[in-house]
This record gives structure tokens, sequence and C-alpha cells, in this order.
């Protein structure tokens, strides 16, 4: 019987709190919903997007997949092969047909090696994954464990390798330029997620009903 009341005693009380949400508390809730979780709202639409089959957002869609299971290389090392290729006719780096040529020979042994590795990078990572979630033993996946570092070690060693090529085709001006340019793309990057920071910053205010005061 007393257990009774005071299920009953606490659902009145739940009840009545609900119904007596302060004013601050609902405009806030509205403000959440609204323009200040705009921002968010998007962020969580391209995540659902990216998730579905019929994912249409291309190069996002793929680094959110790669994060899942990390990175396919042991260290982090410039992709100058795949920024050559998006800037190979910039008249500042002035590329000649013979550099071209070279570069374009390279790109044809190196990228379609570096595709399977990642693929199988992320199948062997996979693996281990299911396996954790299915409580397998750490000894019984030591052999995928050292094939996963097999492939990395593999996958880093195609990666400078390819690196010293193209370092090998360009001039030494060529290389400085490249340098600068990828040096402002940093700062660009680090503005960015700045940027990104403050409007996160601004989405916690929003929670709590201080988005219209400032």
């Amino acid at each position: 019987m007393i257990k009774k009341l005071t299920l009953a005693t606490i659902a009145t009380a739940a009840t009545m709190a609900l119904l007596f949400i302060p004013a601050q508390a609902a405009e806030g809730m509205k403000c959440q919903a609204g323009k200040c979780g705009a921002a968010m709202t998007q962020k969580v639409k391209l995540k659902s997007d990216c998730k579905a089959p019929s994912c249409n957002t291309g190069k996002s869609c793929k680094k959110t997949n790669m994060k899942k299971y990390g990175s396919s290389l042991l260290l982090r090392l410039p992709s100058l092969m795949r920024m050559l290729e998006k800037m190979e006719n910039d008249p500042k780096l002035a590329l000649t047909d013979e550099q071209k040529t070279k570069l374009a020979s390279q790109r044809k042994v190196m990228m379609p090696k570096m595709t399977k590795l990642k693929e199988d990078i992320k199948e062997t990572s996979k693996a281990i994954k299911e396996a954790c979630k299915k409580n397998t033993p750490a000894q019984a996946q030591k052999a995928t464990i050292e094939k996963l570092a097999i492939l990395k070690a593999e996958a880093t060693m195609t990666k400078l390798t390819c690196i010293e090529g193209v370092k090998s085709i360009l001039s030494k001006e060529q290389l400085l330029y490249i340098k600068e340019l990828r040096k402002a793309r940093r700062g660009k990057m680090k503005a960015m997620k700045q940027n990104k920071m403050s409007k996160m910053k601004k989405a916690m205010k929003c929670q709590t009903a201080k988005c219209n005061s400032k």
C-alpha cells in the first residue's frame, strides 16, 4: 500500500513538473530547435544521409567511413599526388609535359595499390571490431591484428615511396610553391576549426536559453 502511494506521489510530482516548466526553459528548448540549432540539425542530417544506402555526399561520406576504422597509415603524411592531380595546370606551378607524363605514370601505379590496401585495412579493422563485440579472446585475434599491422606498414611504405617519387620529378622551386600552398591550406583549416568551435559554443548557450543575450 505504501509503495503504491509512493509511486503515485512520484508520478503526480513528475506530471506537475512538466506542466509548470518555466518560460525561460521553454524558450531555451524553442531556441535549440530553431535558429541556434540549425547548424547542429544540418550536421545530424548529413551524418544520416551518409549512412543511407543512396549516399550522395561524395568525399565527405568516404571520409566519415575512414574515420570509423582509423587511418590507413602508421602516421600522417602529405598527399602530394592527389594535390598535384588537382593543380596540374596551375600556371604558377608550371609543370612541363615531361613532368606531367611522369606524374601520370606514377599515379597509374601507386593509386590503385593504395586503394587496394585501404580496402584490405578497412575489412581487417572491421573484422577485429566485430570479433571484439562478440567477446572473442585477444589471443584468438592475434593473427588478424598482425595482418592489420603488416597492411598498415605496407601502406605507409607505399605512401612514402610515392612522396619520394613526386619530389624527384619536381624542381626545388615547384616543391617550395607546394609547401607554401599546404601551409596556407593548414591555416585555412585551422580557421574553419575555430569557427566550428565558436558555433558549437553558441549552440551550447542556446541550450541554456542564453542565445538571445549579448
